[in-house]
């Protein structure tokens, strides 16, 4: 059945070409050439002439005109900008409930421009590549060779030593959740957005994207997880909704379909997606946290998943009493534990708490600025995915919760 998409042998040829230059520029850039020219001088001047090189390449082969109407193409274009700007939106607002941090990148004027130079090329000559290939490999929608498009490019992003680096497991699911799977969920938006609208809508998603992280002075900066789950969710909710909007543009849905069809529950699904983002990343009053340890067992299991109420007005925390499981920094770590005292002192009020089931009081006072939330659920188990890349003994056992 997948015969009927293979392309034909100029078609081959020519996609082979577009790899095997891709992959040479991918392995100068990570061989070590600095012994034999400045790495700065290939960096800003011979890997921006080897994508224009790349284009101009693609620019001399045959034109393939898959027959999109104009309109078609620009709705989608406008989509596609629409959607780069929602999820930096998102990130933005993460930000600010998280933290936001310093870029590390140059942000003087002749930093700016080699940076402007060298990603501004590289986008031109990926986003070329990517619709040349697709058009040539893909004739029919075909999820499995956008899929094999996709991790081809995604992990043309990535230099060797990024995947070599990795000392542990722990560092290579967090390297896959953070990086790997949300680099790749975007290129696979970015090639289907190629394979229905041409170059410019997947241009305009991935350029806006990659203009943020490099000109903006100041990012996000999102726990692991958090970065994980937006930069999964919002491009597969974005992919979801493109489809849908490309098969009325084109009229591929049937008029009974579209009777049968409940526009009500599409927005649930659309309401409801938002939310969960929202809910995971802290919007919410409430938020979720998953436990680590076994401090408060056998209320709270190690793996479970506890919803923090958060502390907002000082008369939240006029309402904590003696009873209440709350949620505290402790140095660097979050920690859920039971209030047994209340101490007012001139400093003002504190709080005595101990884990359940700890033989002793935690050694220090709560202090009321220390406090993020009151634990008002507890889910069980569902957590436990998260405990496989944390390991226990990097804390002490009676401190961790995160």
């Amino acid at each position: 059945m997948l015969k009927r998409y293979l392309p034909t042998r100029p078609t081959k040829g020519r996609c082979l070409l577009l790899v095997l230059f891709m992959l040479i520029i991918y392995l100068l850039d990570n061989l070590p050439v600095s012994k034999y020219i400045d790495y700065g001088i290939f960096s800003n001047i011979i890997k921006p002439l080897l994508w224009v090189l790349l284009v101009f390449i693609i620019w001399l082969f045959p034109r393939a005109h898959p027959g999109i109407p104009e309109r078609t193409k620009q709705n989608i274009f406008w989509w596609a900008v629409i959607f780069s700007v929602v999820y930096i939106a998102v990130q933005v607002c993460a930000g600010l409930l998280y933290g936001l941090g310093k870029s590390p990148f140059s942000h003087s004027a002749t930093g700016i421009l080699l940076n402007v130079l060298t990603v501004g090329t590289m986008v031109a000559g990926r986003e070329v590549a990517r619709r040349t290939i697709t058009v040539s490999l893909v004739k029919k929608e075909n999820f499995i060779m956008l899929i094999f498009i996709s991790l081809f490019i995604t992990l043309l992003g990535y230099p060797v030593s990024r995947f070599t680096g990795l000392k542990n497991t722990e560092e290579a699911v967090k390297f896959i959740a953070q990086y790997l799977v949300p680099d790749f969920c975007h290129n696979l938006f970015a090639t289907y957005l190629t394979f229905i609208g041409g170059i410019a809508p997947a241009a305009a998603y991935m350029g806006i994207l990659q203009a943020f992280q490099w000109l903006s002075p100041i990012l996000p900066n999102l726990k692991w997880i958090t970065a994980a789950l937006i930069g999964i969710m919002c491009p597969i909710f974005f992919f979801s909704v493109m489809q849908s909007i490309y098969l009325r543009e084109t009229k591929a849905i049937k008029k009974s379909e579209r009777i049968k069809e409940n526009p009500a529950g599409w927005m649930v699904t659309v309401i409801l997606s938002i939310g969960v983002i929202w809910f995971a990343v802290g919007v919410f009053p409430v938020y979720p946290s998953v436990i680590a340890t076994g401090s408060m067992e056998p209320l709270i299991m190690p793996g479970d998943v506890i919803l923090v109420e958060k502390i907002q007005k000082e008369e939240d925390l006029k309402k904590l009493s003696e009873g209440d499981i709350i949620q505290f920094k402790m140095e660097d770590f979050l920690v859920s534990h039971r209030i047994i005292g209340i101490v007012d002192g001139k400093s003002g009020r504190s709080y005595r708490t101990k884990g359940d089931n700890n033989n002793t009081p935690d050694s220090d006072l709560v202090l009321q600025q220390n406090i993020k939330g009151k634990i008002v659920q507890i889910v069980p188990k569902i957590g436990w995915p998260t405990l496989l890349v944390k390991q226990r003994t990097d804390v002490p056992l009676e401190k961790v919760e995160f």
